[in-house]
């Protein structure tokens, strides 16, 4: 009679693993070396556990990369408009910051710009979403 019986080797399942059923007068006669086979699943999973390894590290390395960036980003970002306020102040060295909030919390509740920067918002909003869709389609393709 023969028999179909799953395979498994260190590329996955579907792959023949030389063994028979043992044969001979005390039973404990096997065909082919299943040590060998042992070692080479065993070496296939070590080579495997290195490369999750060494893809783990990658990662970590490219989050650390893009949390850098980010945070440069932010400080140029925070310069450049700390920059230009400056410049729009006459003196300014001679204000404290808390001058500083106060006339900007001033200036920025007043109703006129309040309506401005809501009209501002919502036209980067549309663009940004527009860009998304354009983003997102040009993918799909």
């Amino acid at each position: 009679m023969n028999r179909k019986y799953p395979t498994v080797s260190a590329k996955g399942i579907g792959q023949p693993v030389p063994f028979a059923l043992p044969v001979g007068g005390n039973g404990m006669e096997v065909k082919g070396n299943m040590s060998t086979q042992m070692d080479k699943l065993k070496s296939a999973q070590e080579k495997a556990l290195q490369k999750l390894h060494k893809a783990q590290e990658e990662e970590k390395q490219i989050r650390k990369r893009m949390a850098e960036l980010t945070r440069n980003e932010r400080t140029h970002r925070l310069c450049t408009r700390g920059g230009y306020l400056e410049k729009l102040l006459v003196e300014p060295e001679l204000f404290t910051d808390e001058d500083v909030f106060a006339f900007l919390d001033y200036a920025l509740s007043t109703p006129f710009v309040q309506t401005r920067l809501n009209s501002m918002l919502e036209t980067k909003r549309k663009a940004a979403a527009k860009a998304e869709e354009t983003e997102a389609g040009e993918l799909a393709n």
